[in-house]
């Protein structure tokens, strides 16, 4: 689905989200995840579809970045190729580590004592539109949101633990590990907060993002990462949106009104004693405080979790005003069916429909006519460079 500033203002837009399963070897996880993808409408036109390739790109560089962090996304990336139907160097080139510019979106998370709440916002053109959970052999079991297949932006593991990611600043750069990758990794290789704040230290970040954590004893943290420096914020009760809180790294945030908007109703929230269906609506509803609509200008509110590390459960909704639904990861990691195959709901929302703040075109009220301007012709065999002028 592309998102066009010519569709009408005022319509409620149908949306879904896939919902893909893959267990086995992390070859077989590639190979379920690039046929669940191509199943999905997307992924019919997939060879249609040329991608843009990235300048200076290295395979030897990219192999021995995830040599080292992430051994498990190599083999992947084998089953990913053969999946799609392409070339290793291109699987590598796209879906791996890349410097890769997002959009300048807005994301939202809170945890309460025992709950994690959290917001995508997001590109309607380039969202990934895929909720995967996979049960590689030798790295944790894990159901979230993916990004270029292999990346994750939000998700849960087997041991309860929570992370999601929000972008700060992408001016400043370094060689380091992309974001998507990042929580990838924490998903794949942590089991506690303590466990992934010691990660997150460890990891060269190319970019300045948030990553916000939680797990199933009630520990949560927000890790401030920029590429020079990274700071971690500890308490039970925590928010984040996209800006660093952290005084010494103010010199990252972006000058944006919205992420301090958004902040206010998210703290009080977390230190209010809501439900799990309480806390989704709040998040979730059209008329929330932060909730995006800002769809048609790239940044508008995508899908809506609410995680329960102790029992490794979580509520998902797509789009605004969705009706939530239950997942039980931990049955999933015993055998049991996720019991759903996609999510559906709708842009914006049943109260605030969507891009309900978008302004209409302007139009001009003046009659169009016919120019009477006409071009001069050329002279024959004249220099189309312009006299220059010499001064004495």
């Amino acid at each position: 689905m592309y998102e066009s500033l010519d569709d009408p203002i005022g319509e409620t837009k149908p949306w879904q989200v896939a919902v893909v399963e893959c267990r086995g070897s992390c070859y077989d996880v590639g190979v379920e995840t690039a046929k669940g993808f191509r199943n999905t409408p997307r992924g019919r036109t997939f060879k249609h579809r040329r991608g843009r390739d990235r300048c200076g790109f290295s395979i030897k560089n990219a192999q021995a970045a995830l040599a080292t962090y992430a051994p498990n996304i190599w083999e992947e990336l084998h089953g990913l190729a053969d999946g799609l139907e392409i070339p290793l160097e291109t699987a590598v080139m796209r879906y791996s580590n890349g410097r890769l510019l997002y959009p300048n979106y807005g994301c939202s998370s809170l945890s309460t004592v025992d709950l994690y709440g959290r917001n995508y916002d997001y590109s309607v053109s380039k969202y990934n539109s895929m909720l995967v959970a996979i049960q590689p052999k030798g790295v944790n079991a894990s159901i979230g949101f993916c990004d270029r297949f292999t990346g994750r932006v939000d998700g849960m593991n087997e041991h309860g633990l929570c992370v999601a990611l929000h972008l700060v600043n992408q001016s400043k750069w370094r060689p380091g590990l992309g974001c998507i990758l990042i929580v990838r990794i924490v998903l794949d290789q942590c089991a506690t907060t303590a466990e992934a704040v010691k990660l997150l230290k460890r990891l060269p970040h190319g970019l300045s993002f948030s990553y916000s954590l939680k797990d199933t004893k009630a520990v949560g943290a927000v890790v401030e990462a920029s590429p020079l420096e990274v700071v971690v914020r500890e308490g039970g009760n925590l928010a984040c949106t996209n800006h660093f809180q952290t005084k010494k790294l103010t010199m990252y945030n972006r000058r944006s009104a919205w992420t301090y908007q958004r902040l206010r109703p998210l703290e009080a929230w977390s230190r209010a004693k809501l439900s799990p269906a309480e806390l989704f609506r709040a998040l979730n509803r059209s008329v929330s405080p932060v909730f995006d609509h800002r769809y048609a200008f790239g940044c508008g509110t995508m899908h809506t979790l609410v995680c329960e590390p102790a029992s490794r459960s979580l509520l998902v909704g797509v789009g605004g005003d969705a009706t939530p639904q239950q997942i039980d990861f931990d049955g999933w990691t015993r055998g049991a069916d996720i019991g759903v195959t996609k999510l559906e709901g709708q842009l914006g929302g049943k109260t605030r429909p969507f891009d309900a703040d978008r302004p209409p075109p302007r139009r001009s009220s003046r009659p169009q006519t016919k120019s009477s301007y006409r071009p001069s012709p050329r002279r024959k065999n004249a220099s189309p460079w312009p006299r220059r002028r010499f001064t004495p």
